[in-house]
């Protein structure tokens, strides 16, 4: 950040700033380890980045964790951390709120990893009120924050950041903890989603308590299924298959998540749905011994089925082998051999929904 020869050097007391009224708060949170332990033991020792509002008030632009940790280290009173006196760099209170907006980019160096989708979103939406051009933001904001330039992430955000304000806006429900660290490719695909779906999908992002890749596909496939179902969110998600696995208390979230998942794709992919269930039939005609297992391809793409064998020893392995032959002896278990080969076949020639 470049200096301009009208800013001056001046000691504001704390009482003076305006730190909660101000636009320039983007990315509230806590400080790293490494900076509270730093303050801990120096204090603050870079001047605040303030601009004058009138002859007794400042606009905070930049410095708000380092006044976060101050007032938790001024702990004996709110009037001690009112009386406090901070070094502040002021910017002049005629430079316009475009100017000091470019300021407060140049401040920026958090990794945009850590940077919430939500606070991206609002910070896209500040830039729009003041006048930013979508060109502009993606050219001259975005890289900045660590995004791609591109004009049509602009829009995304800002219509995201309108999808999420309004539920808020109206106080019908509050965004959970787990969406509000998400970042902002987890939250596009909410996007996808009518307001009608809206506060199911909230809910579902509550009790799920996953991101990523995993919530991104899990959320694709259910736009998937209530398009080609012509439903909603909340029918779907109301099945008593689905709530017995959201409300199961004992699940943990990786198994609630595949659950789901697997239910979900029983719905996207019906006919796939009813091949596992006959594989899984004929396979259990075997009668196979326990550390004997026979699998397929997911998504029988491959005709080849797969038989692993689990042996401790030779002994073991004559038994296996005896297993074997039986099962080809056996007329049942020969039917039962025949109709596991021909499940993969007869699947190649199924038509998955587009």
């Amino acid at each position: 950040m470049k200096i301009k020869h009208d800013w001056v050097l001046k000691t504001i007391l704390v009482r003076q700033l305006e730190i909660v009224d101000t636009p320039f708060n983007w990315f509230p949170g806590d400080l790293s380890a490494s900076d509270m332990n730093s303050l801990d033991e120096i204090g603050i020792l870079l001047p605040l980045l303030v601009q004058a509002v009138n002859d007794s008030k400042y606009r905070l632009v930049d410095g708000f964790k380092r006044c976060s940790w101050l007032k938790s280290y001024t702990s004996n009173s709110g009037e001690d951390f009112q009386q406090t006196e901070l070094s502040c760099l002021v910017i002049p209170a005629s430079v316009s709120m475009q100017d000091v907006a470019k300021i407060r980019l140049e401040t920026l160096h958090s990794d945009p990893k850590d940077l919430s989708g939500i606070h991206l979103c609002r910070v896209t939406n500040f830039f729009m009120k003041e006048g930013f051009l979508k060109e502009v933001i993606a050219s001259q904001v975005f890289p900045r924050l660590g995004l791609i330039s591109s004009v049509r992430l602009a829009g995304q955000l800002l219509e995201l950041h309108d999808k999420l304000a309004a539920p808020r806006q109206q106080k019908k429900f509050k965004l959970p903890e787990s969406m509000t660290r998400m970042g902002y490719e987890d939250l596009l695909p909410l996007l996808k989603f009518t307001n009608k779906d809206y506060s199911s999908v909230v809910s579902l992002a509550e009790k799920m308590e996953v991101k990523g890749k995993k919530w991104r596909n899990l959320l694709q496939v259910l736009e998937e299924v209530i398009r080609m179902r012509q439903s909603t969110a909340a029918e779907i998600l109301s099945c008593s298959e689905f709530k017995k696995i959201m409300t199961d208390s004992n699940l943990q979230g990786p198994v609630r998540y595949r659950l789901l998942k697997q239910q979900l794709d029983i719905l996207r992919y019906p006919e796939l749905s009813d091949m596992r269930n006959r594989f899984d039939q004929n396979r259990k005609g075997l009668k196979l011994p326990q550390r004997m297992m026979l699998e397929c391809d997911q998504y029988f793409e491959n005709e080849e089925l797969f038989l692993t064998l689990k042996i401790r020893s030779t002994d073991e392995l004559r038994e296996h082998l005896r297993n074997l032959s039986e099962t080809l002896n056996s007329e049942n278990r020969i039917n039962a051999w025949n109709d596991l080969f021909a499940v993969p076949v007869s699947y190649t020639h199924l038509t998955l929904p587009t």
